[in-house]
């Protein structure tokens, strides 16, 4: 082998690993597909996912379609009416669909596989406008798959539970609520029953119950109650030229119940004869049946449903359900005197316990016990020249271990009153919350019954009966005219021992 051969054979074999090095490393991989299996699934039939997903429709063997599409980030039904969607349930249906996975194929298409004439036929829209569908067929005879194809490809068998899924997809993916909006919103309201009318209107951050007659309103339990009218769904929707209508009586309703989100344009009133315009009605109608399990129910827009009784039962209101809970509120630091009177019953015998409440009250005996307590005055200031450095360091300080309270009933000037329990006492007045408003005082016989009076420095006085059932039932108290049960820590804070422990 001469020079020269040596030089080309040289320069040949340079360009092959020149070729070799840009091969392997200089060229740009290209991104290869995702692989649409899964270890230990089938394929992927769907080449969509759920996200690109802005429209679906399910069309059944009758022809009766649920379309649903979205509009901003919301889901809008717009078929078989126009109403809105439940999104989460319309994204878990599309999710379940974009998800699908093969459970094989057949080896050939049987006559009565039902693709050519489909249980269901579902249309998803693409983002890009797109459309891919879906076409269900038959279960076969073995096995829980049915067969299905994309957009009239290959056959292939799939979970036939999708179709249960797709059967009620009507009903499933329209959003039940008949009234919608913020509770927050709304600023007045009316309810309309047979006995009464209950309007309330929202004056700043407070609402007032304006009729039957003018009482504060309590803003937890009316927010509660818009909570719970906004919550109230159909248990189905009822079409509108379906032959039970006729027995809806909407003409003379069960209920009525009226809210807007315009705030009040006059002030409070209590006359409620003027129907108020706008806003939102919810009409509840008759019973759907002897059982009375169910309602006919109306919106303001045409919208007629079913609802639960147990939905009529939380619209169902009175004055005292939507009243202020805040009976009375008195200052601790104003209040000079307190009195408290107890009567105590013993305990019902077993002849007593099968009579009549009333009669057993009235045929046992009873033991009282009364305790005034007034608040110390304050030591008058002495002038002049303090007499502090004159007066023996051995002197007793008692001026500076009195309490701020002491007995008046029983007389005990030098007695100490534990201040604490008297706080306590007077931080249950400040203020007087009534757990439940009550129609009347229960029946049962009493086991303790306090009468309070609480005076303050403007010469104002309170009287309040408190009292212990003898059934057990909820303590409960008297006061303005009211009554309404009261928590335990009432009673226990008015039954004790107000002297002071060594």
């Amino acid at each position: 082998m001469n020079f020269k051969t040596t030089i080309v054979l040289l320069v040949a074999l340079l360009a092959v690993g020149v070729i070799f090095f840009f091969s392997n490393h200089g060229s740009t991989e290209q991104p290869q597909p995702a692989s649409q299996t899964v270890p230990g699934q089938g394929e992927k039939l769907v080449d969509l996912e759920s996200n690109q997903v802005t429209g679906i429709s399910i069309t059944d063997a009758d022809g009766n379609r649920t379309s649903v599409r979205q509009e901003g980030v919301a889901w809008k039904m717009t078929d078989p009416v126009a109403a809105p969607a439940v999104d989460w349930q319309t994204q878990d249906l599309i999710r379940t669909i974009c998800d699908l996975r093969s459970q094989g194929k057949p080896d050939s298409t049987p006559s009565d596989a039902g693709l050519d004439k489909p249980m269901y036929t579902v249309d998803l829209i693409g983002s890009d406008g797109k459309s891919t569908r879906l076409t269900i067929g038959n279960k076969t005879g073995a096995g829980d798959v049915m067969y299905a194809q994309i957009n009239g490809g290959d056959v292939n068998l799939i979970d036939s539970s999708l179709a249960k899924t797709l059967k009620t997809a009507g009903d499933d993916l329209r959003d039940k609520h008949l009234i919608t909006g913020q509770a927050s919103d709304y600023k007045q309201i009316r309810i309309t029953s047979p006995t009464q009318t209950l309007t309330l209107q929202k004056q700043g951050d407070r609402w007032l119950i304006t009729s039957p007659s003018q009482i504060p309103g309590d803003s937890d339990a009316i927010s509660s109650f818009i909570s719970s009218i906004i919550g109230t769904e159909a248990t189905e929707f009822v079409k509108s030229d379906s032959d039970e209508l006729p027995y809806a009586r909407f003409d003379h309703p069960t209920l009525q119940i009226w809210l807007s989100t315009d705030a009040p344009t006059t002030q409070p009133t209590a006359d409620a004869a003027t129907q108020p315009s706008g806003g939102v009605t919810l009409t509840i109608g008759a019973p759907d049946s002897l059982a009375k399990d169910h309602y006919f129910a109306e919106t303001s827009d045409g919208l007629i449903a079913k609802i639960a009784r147990t939905s009529l039962d939380d619209l169902t209101k009175s004055p005292l359900d939507l009243r202020d809970r805040d009976v009375l509120s008195v200052t601790p630091a104003d209040v000079t005197r307190i009195s408290s009177v107890k009567s105590a019953y013993p305990p019902l015998s077993s002849t007593q316990s099968t009579q009549p409440s009333a009669i057993a009250a009235n045929t046992r005996p009873m033991s009282t016990h009364a305790v005034v307590l007034s608040r110390r005055p304050k030591t008058a200031p002495v002038f002049g020249p303090s007499l502090a450095a004159s007066q023996p360091t051995t002197a007793p300080a008692t001026q500076a271990t009195k309490s701020a309270w002491m007995f008046t009933i029983p007389p005990e000037p030098d007695s100490a009153v534990d201040d604490s329990k008297v706080d306590t006492l007077l931080s249950k007045f400040s203020p007087l919350h009534a757990d439940k408003y009550l129609e009347q005082a229960p029946v049962e016989a009493v086991d303790v019954r306090f009468i309070v009076t609480v005076e303050t420095t403007s010469m104002n006085k309170y009287h309040i009966e408190i009292v212990k059932p003898a059934g057990g039932q909820s303590d409960y108290a008297i006061c303005n005219g009211l009554i309404f049960e009261i928590p335990t820590a009432m009673v226990d804070a008015l039954d004790t021992d107000f002297h002071k422990t060594p």
